[in-house]
């Protein structure tokens, strides 16, 4: 083939992620630089599986320059993206049916019952070459997907007053078990669940693009931490980028989580003032304070039952015909 595969090194981290920047150009990214940097620093610890990036992502060149990859999230769950250098090479047929193989056969993850094995592929709803490709080989799209929620923000109107005896703090200030501890009392798991937490959050504040100043934490009367934030951000994106935002389940129905995202887009657009809106999540609460869904990627699903050798139902599979 024209196109040369290898797999992912940590050398490659920066060009992969001038290539994501570089797409904010002609798409909204279904893997932007938030999920990069955010998924980089955190999972490896969170996760407890190291070298995930390195065994399970793969990197197709061109006169040895890196024109596409397919990226997991840095973890071992199945989820595969197509990122490519260009909106035209993301028709690229050829090169759209190495990606494919390597999504099935380097990607796919094991489901419970032990047999079979799965990937979940995002398609950007506008890439139909894409689209019509991973159906030839047998995937099949979920009744589910994923969207790009984004706000505009009027920097005149925002609404950053906290109640009484709380205050912010941003990550030059607060120590890193405050973003862990945080996040285990917003998403509801314990010190023995994620034994590592601490350390995963400093993973993110190693990060190249983290800054300390657009990490904010809202600190309690008592001194504690009641909800984090991080935003992401480089002269060369449209908009910033949230990952993550949680407020403590004790703390809920305060508003302040809106509270919150206000205060820290007032700081990031202080600092940078062409930056005037935000990416959020892909939840009901950011469309309740006005972020507009902007894009949709599908989910396009494909799995395989895999049998041991040695067994019966092996005998008559020739797996490779069947990708």
């Amino acid at each position: 083939m024209k196109y040369e595969f290898s797999y992912y090194t940590q050398n490659d981290f920066d060009d992969i992620e001038k290539m994501i920047i570089n797409s904010y150009s002609w798409d909204y990214p279904i893997y932007g630089v938030s999920r990069l940097e955010f998924c980089s620093g955190l999972h490896p610890k969170f996760l407890g599986i190291e070298r995930t990036m390195e065994r399970g992502s793969g990197l197709f060149r061109l006169n040895g320059q890196i024109v596409s990859c397919a990226l997991n999230e840095v973890n071992a769950a199945g989820d595969a993206f197509f990122i490519f250098d260009s909106k035209e090479r993301s028709q690229d047929k050829e090169l759209i049916e190495h990606m494919i193989f390597f999504a099935q056969t380097g990607m796919s993850h094991k489901e419970q019952n032990g047999k079979s094995r799965f990937v979940n592929l995002r398609v950007p709803q506008w890439n139909t070459v894409l689209e019509e490709c991973v159906k030839n080989h047998g995937f099949e799209k979920q009744g589910w997907s994923e969207s790009n929620l984004i706000k505009t923000f009027d920097s005149e109107n925002l609404d950053t007053v906290l109640p009484e005896g709380y205050r912010y703090a941003d990550g030059n200030e607060t120590p890193v078990f405050f973003l862990s501890n945080t996040h285990m009392h917003s998403f509801n798991y314990g010190f023995d669940r994620i034994k590592e937490a601490e350390a995963a959050f400093q993973g993110i504040r190693n990060r190249k693009l983290y800054k300390p100043e657009f990490e904010l934490c809202i600190i309690d009367p008592w001194g504690r931490p009641v909800a984090m934030a991080i935003l992401w951000y480089t002269e060369s994106m449209p908009y910033c980028e949230l990952e993550p935002l949680g407020v403590v389940w004790w703390e809920r129905r305060k508003k302040l989580g809106s509270k919150l995202l206000d205060e820290a887009f007032r700081r990031l657009h202080a600092a940078h003032p062409e930056c005037t809106a935000m990416l959020g999540g892909d939840q009901m609460f950011y469309q309740k304070i006005g972020y507009e869904k902007k894009c949709e990627n599908f989910i396009y699903s494909w799995k395989v039952d895999i049998y041991p050798s040695w067994e019966k139902e092996s005998e008559s599979l020739d797996y490779r015909k069947s990708l």
